[in-house]
């Protein structure tokens, strides 16, 4: 009995690591330092505006870049909307740029990329979900590569709804996070993911 107990406990505390795993790879991060901008990509914009604009307040970048599209196409975009709440929180309406018109993270990361390489800005750190960090990331380097040498830094959102250590504990976090690993996984096959 107690080897059995003792498996269980094992086997159970494997699988608690492993999931907590899966978490940290997907929140990726890098150190950051100063660049030319702070790129906050659209979808639960609350965290992902509120860490951008941090950034912005901490002396990070110069320059704001909010990019998306809004699911409703008779709605106002959601970047826009990230540019007020950031005005709203004291960031200057002209140290934002936006990018209206990006409905996946595909096309978040190609305009992003020609808008950036419009303004000669050659180094960022961007802001997404942490679950969604990974995938993004992926996509911007892919992007930014094929417009020669613009760089960037991962740092996902601070947001209060997502835990690495714990996300499959409970939704939303738990669909979500299933959702950007189905996506992750058609990426990584060749195939395209929005």
């Amino acid at each position: 009995m107690r080897r059995f107990l003792f498996g269980f406990v094992l086997g159970a505390a494997s699988v608690i690591v492993a999931l907590a795993g899966v978490g940290h790879y997907l929140a990726v991060a890098d150190p950051i330092a100063h660049v030319d901008a702070i790129i906050a990509i659209s979808g639960d914009t609350g965290a992902r505006t509120d860490s951008a604009v941090a950034l912005w307040k901490q002396g990070y970048a110069p320059v704001l870049i909010f990019s998306g599209a809004s699911q409703d196409p008779q709605s106002v975009a959601s970047a826009e909307l990230m540019k007020r709440a950031a005005v709203a929180a004291g960031v200057p309406a002209d140290a934002i740029l936006t990018e209206p018109e990006s409905a996946t993270t595909e096309e978040n990361a190609a305009n992003v990329a020609e808008l950036m390489h419009a303004r000669n800005l050659r180094t960022a750190i961007l802001v997404t979900s942490p679950y969604h960090q990974r995938r993004a990331s992926i996509l911007f380097e892919r992007e930014f590569d094929r417009r020669g040498g613009i760089t960037f830094r991962n740092h996902p959102a601070d947001d209060p709804d997502w835990d690495a250590n714990v996300w499959w504990t409970r939704d939303p976090s738990r669909a979500r996070t299933l959702v950007e690993l189905a996506k992750l996984g058609a990426l990584v096959a060749g195939q395209r993911a929005g």
